[in-house]
């Protein structure tokens, strides 16, 4: 990893970079001037030990961090949290974090809820899609799309979709894929020239459906968002975690072990009729690593399998709530996180206005 002159060596056999980035300037660091911090007075020592270390372990990093709108609460009820977060974050507010004494899931919810309310391949842009169930509504699902915005696949644009048991996740889907295009337009003054859908949440006995089904109607809506001369190459991958696949490394004196991140098995154990490969994404201290499978079902990209693999595990590199690699590309975590909050916590379409934040992290 590099920026500019500074080199940032690392163990690439443990897959985590926590230790080595330390004291190291970020490619694109964002100074935080405007922010508020809310506390009980029980947690008064915790805030002002939080600023001062935040304080200190930012400018190495290239982050100028200003000090907070401190906002103390008699108690740590609901409506005292939400009180203070009405008062304090304005429209230019970056960022609002609260101290909560426990992790009770009413408050959270609450919280969240209100918050939530108020190498590069040129002309790429990457969407990550996943599906949680909506845990107030039986038989509702909810979908998380994230779709990168810049060259750099480091700003992304979310939105949600709602479907019962007898709809298909495309038919929402599409409006909100137009939607990220318009923005993607906007952002770039153009609209992207490949596509690459990692689209999580989708068993063997589905596949057919994706193909027939949610590939067409996907690749109709991007022409229809460009106009009529507007062709992307597309390329929709299915990616699989829970399997029950395992692999080993023979390492010295013939013992066994987890192959290295960003080991590849596309050969052998794979399915001849499919266009799949494997990925040991993540190193782990005890038991055995879990790769990824991963089913290419769609590819007019022009990538040859060799790129494709290696963007895929690049990918893995780029979430930002981990120091390391993960175990599926940036953008499907991310739509799991989404669905995963409004399925659990909100129960219905964040507001658009938080459509370029990753307020769902």
């Amino acid at each position: 990893m590099q920026r500019y002159d500074a080199v940032l060596n690392y163990k690439q056999e443990d897959a985590d970079w926590s230790r080595d980035m330390r004291g190291k300037e970020l490619v694109t660091p964002v100074d935080l001037q405007r922010w508020v911090i809310v506390f009980t007075r029980k947690n008064s020592a915790m805030a002002q030990d939080l600023v001062q270390t935040l304080s200190k372990v930012g400018p190495p990093m290239g982050m100028r961090i200003a000090q907070p709108t401190p906002c103390e609460i008699p108690d740590d009820r609901n409506d005292s949290y939400l009180s203070a977060l009405r008062q304090q974050v304005q429209q230019d507010t970056q960022m609002a974090l609260c101290i909560l004494p426990t992790n009770r899931k009413d408050r959270y919810d609450a919280i969240k809820n209100s918050a939530v309310l108020i190498t590069q391949l040129k002309g790429l842009m990457v969407v990550g899609i996943d599906t949680y169930h909506d845990s107030a509504k039986k038989g509702r699902s909810v979908g998380g799309i994230v779709c990168s915005m810049n060259r750099n696949l480091t700003r992304y644009y979310s939105s949600t979709t709602f479907q019962m048991q007898t709809q298909e996740l495309v038919d929402g889907a599409c409006i909100k894929l137009r939607g990220a295009l318009e923005k993607y337009h906007e952002v770039n003054g153009a609209l992207p020239e490949r596509i690459i859908v990692f689209r999580d949440g989708v068993g063997d006995g589905q596949l057919q459906a994706v193909h027939e089904h949610e590939i067409p109607q996907m690749i109709d809506c991007f022409k229809k968002a460009g106009g009529t001369e507007y062709s992307p190459k597309v390329g929709v991958v299915v990616v699989k975690k829970r399997i029950n696949t395992r692999f080993f490394a023979s390492l010295n004196r013939g013992q066994l072990g987890n192959p290295p991140p960003g080991t590849i098995i596309d050969t052998e154990v794979t399915k001849p009729e499919w266009y799949d490969f494997f990925l040991v994404s993540q190193s782990v201290r005890q038991g055995t690593v879990t790769p990824t499978h991963y089913n290419v079902v769609w590819d007019t990209t022009g990538l040859k399998p060799d790129h494709m693999q290696r963007l895929t595990y690049k990918m893995c590199h780029l979430y930002y709530n981990w120091p390391g690699t993960i175990r599926v590309p940036a953008p499907c975590q991310y739509a799991h996180k989404l669905a995963f909050l409004v399925g659990q916590s909100i129960h219905r379409d964040p507001s658009p206005a938080l459509a370029d934040r990753l307020y769902f992290l």
